[in-house]
């Protein structure tokens, strides 16, 4: 709950707030916003604005951002939220050789690193826990500079090859996995799809780690993963062009698997459980599959891919997607894999499928059919090369263009993880836990409860669908009525709306994190000093604060409305001067400018 003084403060701003969000319905040319914030207030999506566009303007994007509006524009979609110093950089080097920095180097400390640190920090026994995986993967989106890319398309990917700590409690195992796809994100696809199935804790999460093959019995291979590795993985439900549109006959889309292929592929994924850990090479095979006591070494099974063992593979025919693996004399699970993943990386939908989640994930929400296409043929014409993926992403005229904001269907509404972490990267602020002696983390914590935080925890969705589906339409909205789609709108309820506002209007008086029992206060501490100067002047607060998060000022009536809401608030003492910065923070926070990215 909001301690009084929050309280206080977001009752000074609230009739503000609730004026700012009508305004921005009116706003019928954002067309991701309108979906959250019209959930928000109960009303109906405005129409308005131009047409979505099938076909993307070729204007010759610019090699380096013209201003700082420009350069937060990129920062928020290749990383976790602009900074000066990378504002700076950017604006030296230009947006291609940026990527290149970015993705040429390392993360400062890998994840497993981070949650064996904390989990040594914490004194815990069975080492790291889920709230583990929290503190490391907000310390790295929040200090990491050198690794930001990596991390904002780590990110991504892990909503598309979604696991959860709600499922795969060992915190080493799940940290594993994020360094996985952080050392992916600029690799090929076709390495991350295996890093991915053969990962433990996707082996747990969809339950293909210790699948047996059929017996006399009537056991049959569990299909979990088969259908999902080509559901949300690969190929997706329907065959595909190269826009990621489906093909349609006779007015109906064509499904790109079915049961039998799901069948003929969960028998492929048979047999791979724990690796066999060199030390226990006397063990019979069945202790280690089942990792028995006797065949457990945690150091290395937690964070090794799985192995495959061949007296539990399906040595059978297995038919899947067109492809038949003949039956193998001697069960060879390594075999059987590389020709499925192999299928799966060079299917025709491929490319379309993932390069289209991509882009949502970093861009927009519908990005033109010719968007869509450019990214498809280089990912095709790259071999799946990540790194070339994500240059072709963001440096594409639809997305460097400051015109194409201008469409109706450009844009995304932010997802509330991505807004509480542009704002801590945005305004100088302290963690104890970081700054305390041999720490290497925040002591961050769950933020999935919508009334009272975000309605989101990274590494924490619900299901295998993650927190929302690429496809999701607002029901009764004029994104519906378009045939557009806004993901993030998905969460966009009422109740996480109004539980957002109450969340940054407590942390930012409060305070945010674990308490610590001997600071007496939460963990991370914000520092408003820069701005005290400039308190007793409404517009100049507002412009600074805006300037600041967003790179320009608040745009139309959202501007005026905050001065006045500001030159209403006492100004006479220093709690006075806070608190009106505090209200000018939480204004930018809930703008349309700052929860729409454009």
């Amino acid at each position: 709950m909001p301690n009084r003084s929050a309280m206080l403060l977001l009752a000074r701003v609230t009739p503000l707030l609730h004026r700012t969000t009508l305004a921005s319905l009116a706003w019928g040319k954002r067309a991701a916003m309108v979906a959250g914030m019209a959930v928000m207030l109960g009303l109906g999506a405005c129409g308005g604005g131009d047409s979505p566009s099938n076909t993307s303007p070729r204007e010759q994007a610019a090699a380096k951002p013209a201003s700082d509006s420009e350069a937060h524009r990129f920062l928020q979609q290749a990383s976790f939220g602009p900074t000066p110093t990378q504002v700076a950089r950017l604006r030296e080097v230009g947006y291609g050789p940026w990527i290149d920095e970015q993705f040429d180097a390392q993360p400062a400390l890998t994840h497993v690193q981070t949650v064996e640190a904390s989990a040594a920090a914490k004194a815990r026994s069975a080492g790291p826990s889920p709230d583990d995986i929290i503190y490391s993967w907000w310390t790295h989106v929040l200090r990491d500079e050198q690794a930001q890319l990596r991390h904002r398309v780590a990110f991504a990917l892990s909503e598309i090859f979604v696991i959860s700590i709600n499922n795969v409690g060992n915190g080493r195992t799940v940290a594993s996995y994020m360094d996985m796809l952080t050392q992916q994100s600029s690799g090929n696809y076709r390495d991350l799809l295996e890093g991915v199935a053969m990962h433990p804790a996707m082996g747990q999460y969809l339950s293909h780690m210790a699948n047996v093959k059929a017996d006399g019995s009537g056991r049959v291979p569990d299909e979990n993963f088969a259908r999902e590795v080509m559901q949300l993985f690969s190929i997706g439900l329907y065959d595909l062009d190269d826009s990621a549109q489906p093909k349609l006959i006779n007015g109906k889309p064509v499904e790109s698997y079915n049961a039998n292929d799901i069948k003929g592929l969960a028998r492929v994924f048979t047999g791979f459980s724990w690796m066999w850990p060199a030390s226990k090479s006397g063990q019979p095979w069945w202790k280690c599959f089942w990792r028995w006591n006797e065949c457990s070494d945690p150091n290395t099974q937690d964070i090794s891919p799985m192995q495959g063992y061949a007296e539990a593979h399906e040595a059978g025919v297995k038919q899947f997607l067109g492809v038949t693996v003949a039956t193998q004399s001697t069960a060879n699970p390594q075999a059987s894999l590389r020709v499925a993943l192999d299928t799966l990386a060079n299917h025709p939908n491929t490319a379309p499928f993932l390069s289209r989640q991509l882009i949502q994930r970093l861009v927009t929400s519908n990005p033109s059919n010719a968007y869509v296409a450019d990214v498809t043929r280089t990912f095709r014409q790259s071999n799946g090369n990540l790194r070339a993926v994500v240059k072709a992403i963001l440096l594409h005229d639809e997305a460097r263009r400051p015109a194409a904001a201008t469409l109706y269907s450009y844009g995304k509404l932010r997802e509330p993880v991505l807004r509480l972490a542009h704002l801590l990267r945005a305004l100088p602020h302290t963690s104890d836990r970081y700054l305390s002696s041999g720490s290497v983390f925040y002591a961050a914590i769950d933020t999935s409860d919508a009334a009272s935080s975000l309605g989101q925890t990274p590494m924490r969705s619900p299901s295998v669908f993650n927190f929302f589906r690429p496809g999701y339409r607002p029901p009764q909205s004029a994104i519906a009525a378009e045939g557009l789609v806004a993901p993030e709108a998905q969460i966009a309820t009422e109740t996480a709306a109004l539980g957002y506002a109450n969340f940054v209007s407590n942390i930012l008086e409060s305070g945010w994190g674990e308490w610590s029992s001997t600071m007496r206060r939460n963990d991370v501490q914000f520092d408003f000093s820069p701005w005290l100067g400039k308190a007793v002047t409404p517009s100049d607060l507002i412009d600074a604060i805006a300037t600041l998060m967003l790179g320009r000022p608040l745009s139309g009536t959202a501007r005026t409305t905050a001065i006045t809401a500001i030159d209403g608030m006492p100004k006479t003492t220093d709690a006075n001067k806070r608190q009106r910065v505090q209200a000018a923070v939480l204004l930018v926070a809930v703008s349309p400018d700052f929860m729409v990215q454009q």
